[in-house]
């Protein structure tokens, strides 16, 4: 084995990836695009593939301890076994359809695309991109009916949970206060969207005292608290914001 060789397998002077994004932002169910640059280091290497993953970001509740883990949301592979010659450059363009239940960022946990060579007998070069992502319109209907009933968007995170038909091991939680343009007595409001092609299901948690999150999605009952399962419809979310209002309202004006 030539010197070189050695080296490349140690990662020095081995192949180097970078990918560039036309953009950083994309909304939940839209498409990102960009292209992975590959430059090729001191030596003919064969690379096996190349993935790019969605990667998010969530919370593991332990008693009173939290830590945050990674996992892949979605993978894509955008090339094949190839062998990449010294000093050589290869772009690889890609559009991938974000997921329609990708995590939103606004108040929330981080979602990247982390970019990843497999290079034979060597060690594997990878690249990391934060992504802003917007809500899925579904989602944004509702985001926008919560606003119009006068509550105030305190936080979004995603945490350990069962997924209710997802491959993920999380889901996400996005929290609502009333604020002084709500109609009625002061309310909590915490949401968990499971957006679908064919439309939204929420579960609502509303006016929940501290518990966990699997608490909420196992249906345990908090002393004070209601929850409650909304869905909507595609004909429903095309009538808009004050539709869909109503729609909350009804719920959040019920008696514990």
């Amino acid at each position: 084995m030539s010197f070189k060789k050695m080296l490349a397998r140690l990662g020095i002077g081995s192949a180097r990836v970078d990918t560039r994004l036309e953009h950083d932002t994309v909304r939940a169910g839209g498409d990102l695009r960009g292209a992975v640059h590959v430059q090729g280091g001191n030596t003919p290497q064969r690379i096996d593939r190349i993935d790019l993953h969605l990667m998010a970001q969530y919370l593991q509740r332990d008693n009173d301890r939290r830590s945050a883990l990674n996992t892949v949301v979605r993978t894509w592979r955008i090339a094949n076994p190839f062998t990449l010659q010294p000093q050589e450059s290869k772009e690889l363009p890609f559009s991938l359809r974000m997921p329609v239940h990708t995590p939103l960022t606004e108040r929330g946990s981080p979602v990247w695309i982390k970019t990843a060579l497999d290079i034979d007998n060597a060690l594997n070069p990878e690249d990391s991109d934060r992504i802003h992502v917007l809500p899925h319109p579904s989602l944004q209907t509702v985001l926008d009916a919560a606003l119009h009933l006068g509550f105030q968007w305190k936080n979004a995170y995603c945490e350990a949970g069962p997924p209710l038909g997802r491959d993920e091991p999380f889901v996400q939680e996005l929290e609502f206060h009333s604020g002084p343009a709500w109609r009625g007595p002061p309310r909590t409001l915490c949401l968990l969207p499971f957006p679908k092609e064919d439309g939204l299901e929420l579960i609502l948690d509303i006016d929940r005292g501290p518990r966990g999150l699997s608490s909420l999605l196992e249906g345990t009952a908090l002393e004070g608290g209601r929850r409650e399962r909304l869905v909507l419809s595609p004909a429903q979310l095309s009538r808009g914001v004050e539709a869909v209002s109503e729609a909350l309202a009804a719920h959040l004006r019920q008696e514990s």
